[in-house]
């Protein structure tokens, strides 16, 4: 089922919340930096987002991590400058009205800065960079069949303190050993998406959209991080982002979105919390697999004709989401696919329907961090906008547009717009 599009502007009536106040909103936006951007629920839809701040941060910024006081970012490549091919990592320092003070920056150690994470404690950040070169790959494909080097990573730093990055304790590199099945560049290199840890901060996890895997770390500390599964997916998935829901001390739930297939796919991770041996305690259990574009459990042929994107999970967890992408060029408005979710259920997801993002290429998205997750902010890769739509939590849809603002022209190219946005 999908919504029908309601008027953007001009009739949408102004929302009242019983406790309204002004939202703060981050976009990561490729060509402008960080912005930092007022939301008033009050206002209508046309007036309820106002910039409030610009920083710089790097080439093309890419991802946004909020913690505390603090903000870290990103950025896609050419940093320190354009002798390095490498991407950027920054950390801020949140400041009244909407201000970042810049605390340090580090080298992410690969090209294509795509995720940032830290872990729970605070105490290790990690980031995944999607490869060094595109011609480089395609030359070595060309000229060996040897695995390839081509530059892929993840890598893990210690925060010595809030906002001050150390020297990488590890720099993991992928290499692809052939080409997937998926079509164009899309798995012609390996391509780690993100590195996010899981609630407990015992495991990092790295999808491998190139390579079809995806890689689990133990990460013991800071300075010591090891992996402890090398997980084979279905050739054509392209692994691309994930999320976790804790559901005991022993159990956490994995939900992993493939770009290339356009399916959603869950695990179950049992293990002892703070085991010091997880490659002989973890035991990891596929749960479900559904597709992100209708009620069916059919994967789709890795065309990049169609390709799922971010993930996100209500406040109270009976909800889950996933942003679908047509091609740019396309002018069909891209959609959010809808589950129903009951997390203690061997089979946790149910396919509810597809609702309208109102825009093209919705790379991310997010959900307001109050308790009924009210609204989603949805940034638009290729229409260059910001939408906020309010959800209905009692069935899960999106109700109307409560927030238009765009950051001008289209752009097929996808290296202008927006392409992260967070809720503070």
């Amino acid at each position: 089922m999908l919504l029908p599009l309601v008027p953007i502007i001009g009739a949408l009536t102004a929302l009242t919340l019983a406790n309204s106040h002004p939202f703060t909103l981050r976009v990561a936006h490729q060509q402008r930096g960080i912005l930092t951007l007022s939301f008033d629920p009050t206002k209508s839809a046309g007036n309820s987002l106002e910039v409030l701040t610009t920083t710089p941060a790097g080439i093309r910024p890419g991802w946004l991590h909020s913690r505390g006081k603090h903000l870290y970012s990103v950025s896609r490549t050419f940093f320190p400058d354009n002798s390095s091919t490498s991407a950027g990592i920054f950390a801020f320092e949140k400041q009244a009205g909407g201000r970042l003070r810049l605390l340090d920056t580090a080298v992410s150690h690969g090209d294509g800065g795509v995720f940032v994470d830290v872990s729970p404690n605070g105490k290790t950040l990690a980031t995944a960079n999607m490869y060094v070169s595109q011609v480089h790959c395609v030359v070595a494909l060309l000229l060996t069949s040897n695995p390839l080097s081509d530059g892929s990573t993840a890598a893990v730093f210690p925060l010595t303190s809030p906002g001050s990055i150390g020297d990488p304790s590890h720099i993991f590199q992928y290499n692809l050993t052939r080409p997937g099945p998926g079509l164009g560049t899309s798995q012609i290199r390996s391509n780690p998406h993100a590195a996010m840890f899981d609630p407990s901060g015992d495991i990092l996890a790295v999808p491998d959209k190139g390579a079809d895997r995806l890689y689990l770390y133990q990460v013991h500390s800071s300075q010591n991080v090891e992996m402890i599964r090398n997980m084979t997916l279905l050739p054509g998935t392209g692994p691309r982002h994930l999320l976790f829901s804790e559901r005991s001390p022993r159990k956490t739930l994995m939900f992993v979105v493939a770009e290339l297939d356009n399916t959603i796919n869950v695990f179950s991770l049992d293990h002892p919390r703070k085991s010091t041996d997880l490659k002989k305690t973890l035991k990891v259990t596929h749960l479900q697999s559904l597709s992100t574009l209708s009620d069916s459990t059919v994967r789709t042929e890795p065309t990049g004709n169609k390709t799922a994107a971010e993930i996100a999970l209500s406040h109270d967890e009976r909800f889950l989401y996933v942003t679908n992408r047509n091609p740019a060029e396309i002018d069909n408005i891209d959609t959010l696919a809808i589950y129903s979710a009951n997390l203690d259920s061997n089979r946790p997801l149910k396919f509810m329907g597809l609702n309208s993002t109102y825009g093209k290429i919705p790379r991310h998205f997010s959900l307001s961090p109050d308790s009924n997750s009210k609204f989603a902010a949805i940034a638009h890769q290729t229409s260059n906008n910001l939408f906020v739509l309010e959800r209905d939590s009692r069935t899960g849809f999106f109700t109307r547009v409560v927030g238009n603002l765009s950051f001008g022209q289209q752009d097929l190219t996808t290296r202008v717009g927006p392409v992260a946005v967070i809720w503070e």
